[in-house]
């Protein structure tokens, strides 16, 4: 009966996207053939599904130390790779609530979707209203709409814990929940949402991040169970070496 009630990705509702916008924006979509870029998130899905399956883990943070290190974009290509794996489904939640820009890179009007914020100021918005299919098979979405400045305290709330039971609870035991959130440097959001995960991918791109930023990451990084790193931004040519 509870297995009846599970939601599927491609069960949802779905919400038009810009797909050539998308493909301008480096999202790998079905569509876009064989990107040279395929091939690195394939590799990296492999090797966080292995660990994911190993651990029994179904949610997984990506984060960065400070911005413009490429962790939204790690989470959104990583989250399709994911879904492109036949049998497998993952949902792309958005909980960088001060600067969201997955509705902009998608090409969704922000009138389109429910707001996770509707969800956490708004204890009559269900997870159902907030999940939607970008037409990307076995791929559900969570997104944001207008910027937060107090999404620490909300996230921390008793409807920030919920929003993570109740997806473990209904969405489809495989799964996968891939997390945007904030740089770890300019809030507290990470760390409050920590608990709540079972895994953190740090993204770390090559010339931008400052080394004092990466100890002070390291440190804060301590607390949390970190999965792995992804050298982003490399100009490292050897196709062996990806990362």
């Amino acid at each position: 009966e509870g297995q009846q009630q599970s939601i599927s990705c491609d069960a949802l509702q779905q919400v038009d996207i810009n797909r050539s916008l998308a493909q301008k924006n480096r999202i790998l979509m079905p569509e876009s053939g064989t990107s040279r870029w395929q091939g690195p998130y394939r590799m990296l899905r492999t090797r966080l599904m292995q660990r994911m399956r190993a651990n029994n883990w179904r949610v997984l943070g990506v984060s960065a130390a400070g911005e413009g290190e490429g962790k939204t974009l790690t989470a959104l290509n990583l989250a399709i790779s994911i879904a492109a794996e036949v049998g497998q489904e993952a949902v792309l939640l958005e909980l960088d609530l001060r600067r969201p820009s997955m509705c902009k890179r998608l090409g969704i009007p922000l009138g389109n979707i429910t707001s996770v914020v509707d969800y956490l100021t708004n204890d009559k918005t269900t997870v159902e209203e907030l999940l939607f299919s970008p037409g990307i098979e076995r791929l559900g979405c969570i997104c944001s709409a207008e910027p937060l400045e107090r999404s620490s305290d909300l996230l921390a709330s008793p409807r920030g814990q919920m929003l993570f039971k109740e997806l473990r609870k209904k969405l489809l035991p495989r799964t996968v929940i891939v997390v945007d959130l904030p740089p770890l440097l300019s809030t507290d959001d990470a760390l409050v949402v920590a608990p709540m995960i079972d895994a953190m991918l740090f993204v770390v791109a090559e010339g931008k991040t400052p080394r004092h930023d990466l100890l002070e990451a390291q440190h804060i990084l301590e607390e949390i169970n970190v999965i792995g790193t992804v050298l982003n931004k490399s100009v490292e040519k050897d196709p062996k070496k990806y990362y």
